[in-house]
C-alpha cells in the first residue's frame, strides 16, 4: 500500500483529500476544540494508506484514513516500535467523471516510528494489499517482524461476482 500525507494538501493528495473531506474537517475541528491551534495553515495531523486499482472502464480506490479521532488502539510492537489502529475504511468507485464512495468499515492501519539516529535495525512491517481478479476482492493485511498480525488480514468484495 502507499501512504499520503494529509496534514498539508496539495494536487499529489487531492483524490485522497476528497475521500476523506468529512473526516478530516472533523478531526480539525477536534483538535481546535481542545484549544490546538498548531495546524491553522493545512489539516491537523491526517495520514492515509491507498491501493488503486486501474481499468479502462473504472478505476477504484481502497483508503484507509489515520487520525486522532477516526482512529482506536489495536495493539503496540514495541520492538518493532510499530503501532497497529483500527481506522475507517472507504472505497471509490471512478467511473468516467462519476464517483461513488462507500464507507468500508474499519480497517487496519500500521505506523511505524521514525528510525533513530545510529540505532540498529529499527521497524520491520508492511501493511499490503492485492486485487483477485476472479472474485473482484481486494485482500489487505499486516506483516512485523516477519509475523503476520492477527485480526488484520480482510477481504473487500468490491463488485457483485
Amino acid at each position: 500500500m502507499s501512504y499520503a500525507d494529509l496534514q498539508k494538501p496539495s494536487a499529489q493528495t487531492a483524490t485522497y483529500s476528497d475521500i476523506w473531506k468529512d473526516a478530516i474537517d472533523i478531526n480539525n475541528r477536534a483538535y481546535r476544540a481542545r484549544g490546538d491551534q498548531r495546524f491553522k495553515e493545512g489539516n491537523a495531523p491526517a495520514t492515509e494508506a491507498h491501493f488503486v486499482i486501474w481499468s479502462p472502464a473504472k478505476s477504484v480506490v481502497l483508503s484507509i484514513l489515520d487520525t486522532v479521532t477516526g482512529c482506536t488502539f489495536k495493539e503496540l510492537r514495541a520492538a518493532a516500535t510499530a503501532t497497529v489502529k483500527f481506522c475507517p475504511l472507504r472505497i471509490a468507485i471512478y467511473e468516467g467523471i462519476q464517483v461513488r464512495t462507500l464507507d468500508g468499515g474499519r480497517a487496519c492501519f500500521l505506523e511505524l516510528a521514525a528510525p533513530v539516529a545510529g540505532a540498529k535495525g529499527g521497524a520491520q512491517g508492511a501493511s499490503y494489499a492485492s486485487y483477485d481478479v476472479v472474485t473482484k476482492t481486494v485482500k489487505t493485511g499486516l506483516i512485523i517482524d516477519h509475523e503476520a498480525v492477527d485480526g488484520c488480514f480482510q477481504n473487500f468484495a468490491l463488485y457483485p461476482p
